[in-house]
């Protein structure tokens, strides 16, 4: 046996029950509002945007309304039919040519403007990540008020193996003081209210 699997089984035999040490109850702190205009400030904020349907417009017709140039346009919702099939997608490296990633929340933040993506809604992590631009979709009666009622109501906090919050699309300011949107992730973060 190595040192390593010595020391892991070591800690394995001693390491506390969870059933015999409770977490303490979260506490509910902060503004409770979790409507949709207090999503809609925050998401802006941070520089996310709401994809508005015109009359008649499928959510197809809003993407290529909103991102016109696109060519490569990947969904994993049968609400959007995109041009290329999310079944190719299985490497990190699939994910490059893809101009508008299309996918579900989980839920979304009110208080951030944030969206709760999983495992569940991505078919590989990288995807919400390295497209160009993403499309959320995101019901009104998922949103939640703030991270303490995230963590007490949504299940996927505890259930996920992969999680990530996203406020918008990426951005930095760190080169001289200058906002970068795009720098390491997507360029624009658009939800779609369904």
């Amino acid at each position: 046996m190595s040192a390593r699997d010595t020391i892991l089984q070591a800690l394995r035999a001693n390491r506390p029950t969870p059933q015999n040490h409770p977490l303490p109850p979260v506490v509910t702190l902060g503004d409770l509002d979790a409507g949709r205009e207090r999503f809609i400030t925050n998401l802006k904020i941070l520089g996310g945007d709401v994809l508005e349907p015109v009359a008649g417009e499928t959510l197809d017709d809003a993407i290529r309304r909103r991102h016109p140039d696109a060519k490569v346009i990947c969904s994993t919702v049968p609400e959007a039919s995109g041009t290329l099939p999310v079944a190719r997608i299985k490497t990190p490296q699939d994910v490059a040519p893809v101009d508008v990633a299309v996918v579900r929340a989980a839920f979304g933040i009110a208080e951030m403007g944030s969206i709760f993506l999983s495992e569940a809604q991505l078919p590989i992590n990288s995807f919400a990540h390295l497209a160009q631009h993403i499309v959320v979709l995101l019901s009104t009666d998922a949103l939640t008020a703030n991270m303490h009622t995230a963590y007490q109501t949504r299940a996927e906090f505890r259930t996920a193996r992969y999680g990530v919050l996203m406020s918008g699309p990426s951005a930095t300011a760190d080169i001289q003081g200058v906002l970068i949107r795009g720098a390491q992730g997507v360029r624009s973060l658009s939800v779609w209210f369904t």
